[in-house]
């Protein structure tokens, strides 16, 4: 609602009110801290791409949270999220009004702030908070995610145990990747009265995404990218899918292009420049490889390195929602993931791209053909993200590496044009050493003389 003309005259106007408020730095800090943190929100819409992936932001089976609660298209999962609940507060030894007790006394004083505003929106009239009990909500989810994490990987038989198929297995833990199907992590811990049992149920949630590692420390298998899990993180994190891409951004970037990378500042625009095709980046001289310890693409002495990563059929639904969540408003980052998703959408345009990155070890292709794999990344290109600054710079460096190769290039066909032009019969080379033998003969003969009419 725009204020009328008249509401700025008035001397206490719901802008001055909120502006008087603010009247020290102290408290303008503040609120930059606060807006700085992400929220569960939507996806936001200045992304793009929003139609074309509408699919791979809505859950399948379950709804986690308030954004898809009740929705049609998940009524179907809400008796397995019941029988789920009321299986793992027998199996914990837990009730479920002390649940809905603490998660109640607990919700305003810190969960309510981790939700943004439009999540309760069930449509334009109707707001869940005043619609049904947001506790009991909570509490079902909550139990319902903690007891599939529990049984996904731990159990002989998860499906049995879940009372699921093995498709719909695999639909549940694509609905719990998704944006705007999120609880905030703090729950969980609230919900699992046991720290033990809430590692392993986090680390089974990495395992089901490729990201774990052996008793013994050893990485057990490479999916997408294989890390270790971030156990020295100040901050918790804001929920599942926050937790998700700590567990891939766990390698460290390397320290000089962390030094170098303060000193350039953000593009804000959207991005509209590319580094080329793999076809294109080898005829230019410049080689590809895989990188064996860095999760993030650089580039160093004419050679573009690149993780590992496997495509398989949830590649796109996790890209795309990790790069919504980057984008969202208030969460400050480097868009990491965002970053190589770029790389690889220029660097991929066709079949014969993708069968030289399997060639060198970039890609691993788990699905039917490469084709496949050249439609995701086509799909994701049309995604409107700004320009990172990991891939700005990525780009300079390249586009550094194409100047002195073409200044090199230069040089040496001038002295091609010279070799042809001047020294394209033998007789002329033989005449340009006798000249040049006449003229050092002069040259002493001269000295000789002066040297002796000084004498």
């Amino acid at each position: 609602m725009i204020p009328e003309a008249a509401d700025f005259e008035k001397p206490h106007s719901c802008w001055k009110k909120r502006i008087d408020v603010l009247k020290y730095p102290q408290d303008i800090n503040m609120m930059v801290l606060e807006d700085s943190k992400p929220k569960i929100q939507r996806v936001p819409d200045y992304t793009g791409g929003r139609l074309e992936f509408q699919k791979l932001y809505l859950p399948n089976i379950i709804s986690i949270g308030a954004i898809h609660f009740l929705k049609p298209y998940v009524k179907g999962g809400e008796s397995h999220k019941v029988l789920w609940t009321a299986t793992y507060l027998k199996n914990t030894c837990q009730t479920y009004n002390d649940l809905l007790q603490k998660t109640g006394n607990s919700f305003h004083k810190k969960f309510a702030g981790l939700f943004a505003e439009d999540c309760w929106k069930y449509d334009e009239t109707r707001d869940l908070r005043r619609s049904v009990r947001v506790e009991e909500m909570l509490v079902v989810d909550g139990c319902s995610v903690l007891h599939v994490l529990d049984k996904s990987v731990d159990s002989d038989y998860p499906e049995k145990e879940l009372k699921v198929s093995a498709g719909q297995l695999a639909q549940l833990h694509h609905d719990m990747v998704l944006l705007e199907n999120q609880i905030p992590y703090q729950l969980l811990k609230l919900l699992c009265n046991d720290k033990a049992r809430l590692k392993s149920c986090m680390h089974n949630f990495l395992m089901v995404h490729g990201i774990g590692q052996a008793s013994n420390g050893e990485v057990l298998e490479e999916h997408y990218i294989t890390v270790e899990e971030d156990e020295q993180d100040k901050e918790e994190p804001v929920h599942l899918l926050d937790y998700l891409r700590r567990a891939v951004l766990r390698r460290d970037r390397d320290p000089a292009f962390n030094r170098e990378i303060k000193m350039m500042q953000k593009c804000l625009h959207p991005r509209k420049y590319r580094i080329g095709t793999v076809r294109e980046i080898k005829a230019a001289g410049i080689r590809i490889a895989k990188s064996s310890d860095s999760f993030y693409p650089s580039f160093i002495d004419g050679q573009l390195q690149l993780p590992g990563i496997v495509v398989d059929g949830s590649t796109a639904l996790i890209c795309v929602n990790l790069m919504a969540y980057e984008m969202c408003l208030g969460f400050r980052n480097d868009f990491e993931i965002t970053s190589l998703v770029v790389v690889l959408c220029s660097l991929i345009d066709r079949p014969e791209d993708v069968k030289e990155l399997r060639r060198i070890g970039v890609l691993r292709n788990e699905l039917g053909s490469d084709k496949e794999v050249t439609d995701i990344f086509n799909k994701l290109d049309v995604l409107t993200v700004p320009e990172t600054v990991m891939f700005a710079h990525i780009r300079d460096e390249i586009e550094v590496h194409f100047k002195s190769r073409r200044a090199r290039i230069r040089v040496l066909r001038w002295m091609g044009e010279a070799y042809h032009t001047y020294f394209r019969s033998p007789w002329i080379v033989t005449g340009l050493l006798a000249a040049m033998f006449g003229l050092s003969l002069m040259f002493i003969q001269t000295l000789y003389a002066a040297r002796c009419k000084g004498s």
